[in-house]
């Protein structure tokens, strides 16, 4: 079986983690290559996958649209024979859907949808350029219950085609060593309005304001909005305690660096950073949005907190930093959930069960 996976880059994020994961897993399947191909070039983890003998094609796409690519993509599935192109993300999607118009029937394709929600979907017109793309793909993978119900909603003629496999991470048979806590508060994701980092800001203020606490507050990951949530640190006078260290290589490391690991979505899939921190040992804040209510439950392996209210995310990150014991039962739940329910080798198995059934329905 040959599978070529085609995502927007390997850039740091929850999507482009799974994969990454996935494919080195799959190395310990020698009857299957599974080779990636990116649209841009923008990688943090392809010397990984290079290191673990994975074949990484990279288009090197100057601009989002330039739908040259489509070429090279048709070209490139013609000439290695795939015979699944498994697409992530958009617009990698747009870029496969018009690519499976041009290559033989041999190939066939699938895409991964990893959220609930995007601004397409409030856009009428966007609505028939969808139906369309999500009309070229045989089998449409869903991260999470949630973001299957969604996508049913928002396309209902793709319920017969739609299936879940949820995200997953290596876990270790144990919790790792826990190190020195530099710091209280550890934020992990895309500096984008959905991930709520203002709310997270705002809460830390209202914290100091309130107790007079000096917390120390580290936010990993970069985006479009960093320069303005690093202008609202400054307005709240901020600056001592909430740092911004960028993208880290070491985030497993700094997950047990810290008391508290916060998640404050506005919308969610099924966000790979939050396994993480559960295979990390961290306590958990996160919103109850999305998928998260799927994995974390409320007072049993992590605490849950409405959307953009920093009022309460606030009290919560309080009441956490002054319960330790409270927190290390609920760090130690979250890790049983996630050894049992989410790791790679499961993820693993559902994936290459569904890709040859797939291959198996074709041939019958």
């Amino acid at each position: 079986m040959k599978v070529l996976n085609l995502i927007d880059s390997l850039y740091a994020g929850g999507a482009e983690s799974l994969l990454k994961n996935f494919l080195i897993e799959v190395k310990k399947h020698p009857d299957i290559q599974i080779d990636v191909c990116t649209l841009y070039s923008r990688n943090v983890f392809k010397d990984d996958l290079v290191k673990n003998g994975v074949n990484v094609f990279d288009l090197a796409l100057p601009f989002k649209y330039d739908f040259r690519g489509v070429l090279k993509l048709v070209k490139l599935i013609g000439e290695n024979n795939y015979d699944i192109v498994h697409v992530h993300l958009f617009p990698a999607d747009l870029f496969g859907a018009l690519a499976s118009l041009f290559v033989s029937k041999k190939a066939k394709f699938i895409f991964s949808e990893h959220s609930i929600y995007n601004r397409r979907r409030d856009i009428k017109l966007y609505k028939p350029i969808d139906m369309f793309v999500y009309s070229r793909y045989k089998k449409i993978i869903c991260v999470s219950d949630l973001v299957k119900k969604k996508l049913i909603d928002y396309i209902p003629e793709l319920a017969d085609k739609t299936t879940v496999i949820k995200n997953a991470i290596p876990v270790k048979d144990e919790i790792g060593e826990q190190k020195h806590k530099i710091y209280d508060v550890l934020f992990v994701g895309r500096l984008e309005k959905a991930k709520g980092v203002d709310v997270l800001i705002k809460a830390i203020y209202e914290i100091k304001s309130k107790y007079s606490l000096n917390l120390a507050v580290a936010l990993i990951g970069d985006g479009s909005l960093k320069s303005d949530y690093e202008k609202l640190v400054k307005e709240l006078n901020l600056e001592s305690s909430i740092k911004f260290l960028g993208i880290r290589r070491d985030v497993e490391a700094l997950m047990r660096m810290s008391k508290i690991f916060v998640l404050p979505s506005l919308w969610e899939g099924l966000p790979m950073v939050l396994l993480e921190a559960m295979a990390n040992g961290i306590p958990i804040i996160a919103t109850k949005v999305g998928g998260i209510p799927e994995v974390i439950e409320d007072g049993v392996n992590g605490l849950l907190v409405d959307q953009e209210s920093s009022t309460e995310l606030g009290e919560k990150i309080v009441y956490l930093l002054n319960s330790s014991a409270y927190g290390e039962q609920l760090s130690k739940n979250a890790f049983g959930k996630v050894k049992r329910e989410y790791s790679i080798e499961a993820y693993t198995k559902e994936m290459l069960r569904l890709y040859r059934e797939i291959l198996n329905e074709e041939n019958n």
